[in-house]
């Protein structure tokens, strides 16, 4: 008998007969689409969406229309960097078990030959994986770990399953396959051992602490009032001399803003007057200030640090939960998902939403009580004041990261985002 195909990615099917056939050929996690049923079934995406992104995924669907349209839908739903595609040829005829042949007339995988299909998906760029150090998780494990076969498994398994960012009702069949995909034995059962809440900033920490305000605000100028000279210098002690409260956070009001047009209203009057010290008029100023909402929301204006991603992912995978605690714009949730930012955290705190920023008291103490009043916390941030002083007011860990690296507020230091897993590990 011909040695199984030990791929590192999962494979999509659409059905349960090619899961049946493929089985035979490969030692690899096997999904189902069940046929369309995947435009629907917003957990199957999740799950597609997770595995995507931390293992990969190879597409391997009949030749006909109908596996052309789920092969596009999954790629446009993980993106296409996510995925490898394994084509089959088509093949005229009908497999056994149909009295009818298919609507085109074709073989689907379940009826191609092994060969035809090992080819395919070594042609796809599979990955094969080695051996994995340490034993396998079995459906006995689950029992014992109260994962299922309890009173209260339920609730355990969906708590479990969101902090490390799977869909919450797989049914144990799933769960015990996609466990064994992601971990061993050892490894799940350090991910399952309670564990501190991590608060990450996002300017400066997540994402480059580059100058959107100064920028997006001199772009507008130059580009609403081309006549007049202003440059970044003058924009940039404008905003420091305002009572915006990123650069004045004493001055948070606390004010709780019921829609993001609120909080947006009441910036667009401080930036009114921050152009008209950089020597724009009344008419001038409301024009520019009317245009910052647009440019600053702008996901392209935020770029993550290069290893943002896989420290989440892997810090996730270790059971870790986390918070994303910023002072930020209102639009910041839907932010950090167009960033692809949103799977990792369980919850999101952001200054526009809460009414106080940081280092304000108040903030973190909310951020705690979303998380449960964990035992124990971090704050992972880049300003000494706003993270590293600020978290310290109610008992947080502070860890400093790039410009607040080695300041006498942080606890912990790490230069870059990857020393954290050596710190966490």
């Amino acid at each position: 008998m011909m040695e199984k195909l030990r791929i590192q990615q999962a494979i999509v099917v659409e059905g349960r007969y090619d899961a049946a056939k493929l089985a035979d050929i490969v030692d690899a996690p096997i999904l189902t689409t069940n046929g369309f049923a995947i435009f629907k079934d917003k957990e199957q995406q999740q799950l597609f969406k997770h595995l995507a992104q931390t293992q990969g995924l190879i597409l391997l669907t009949d030749a006909d229309a109908a596996g052309f349209k789920i092969r596009k839908f999954l790629t446009d739903l993980v993106g296409q960097q996510y995925i490898r595609q394994a084509y089959i040829p088509a093949v005229e005829g009908k497999e056994k078990r149909k009295a009818q042949p298919s609507k085109e007339g074709t073989l689907g995988v379940e009826g191609i030959p092994v060969e035809v299909i090992r080819n395919a998906l070594l042609q796809a760029g599979a990955n094969m994986r080695p051996n994995r150090q340490g034993r396998a998780i079995t459906y006995t494990d689950l029992y014992e770990w109260g994962l299922s076969g309890t009173s209260d498994s339920a609730d355990t398994r969906r708590n479990l399953l969101k902090r490390i960012g799977l869909p919450p009702r797989l049914s144990k069949k799933a769960l015990c396959q996609v466990l064994n995909m992601m971990y061993t034995y050892e490894e799940f059962c350090a991910a399952m051992q309670e564990k501190p809440v991590l608060f990450w900033d996002f300017h400066g920490t997540l994402a480059q602490h580059d100058p959107i305000w100064y920028e997006a605000a001199l772009e507008i100028i130059q580009r609403t009032v081309p006549h007049l000279s202003v440059d970044m210098e003058s924009v940039r002690k404008a905003f420091h001399a305002s009572k915006l409260p990123w650069w004045n956070p004493v001055l948070g009001n606390g004010k709780h803003y019921k829609t993001p047009q609120q909080w947006w209203a009441e910036f667009e009057q401080e930036f009114v007057w921050i152009f008209l010290q950089c020597g724009l008029n009344e008419q001038e100023a409301a024009a520019v200030a009317k245009q910052m909402r647009a440019e600053i929301i702008k996901p392209c204006r935020h770029r993550l640090k290069p290893d943002a991603i896989s420290v989440l992912q892997q810090l996730q995978k270790r059971g870790y939960r986390q918070y994303l605690l910023s002072n930020n714009f209102p639009e910041m949730g839907r932010l950090a998902t167009q960033l692809g930012l949103a799977p990792y955290f369980s919850g999101m705190i952001v200054s526009a939403q809460v009414g106080y920023d940081k280092p304000q008291r108040e903030i973190f103490e909310i951020a705690l009580q979303q998380a449960g009043m964990p035992q124990t916390a971090y704050m992972i941030g880049d300003n000494p004041m706003d993270d590293m002083q600020g978290c310290k007011q109610v008992g947080m860990i502070a860890v400093g990261v790039g410009r607040a690296a080695g300041c006498a507020q942080a606890d912990h230091s790490v230069d870059t985002l990857t020393q954290l897993l050596e710190l966490l590990k």
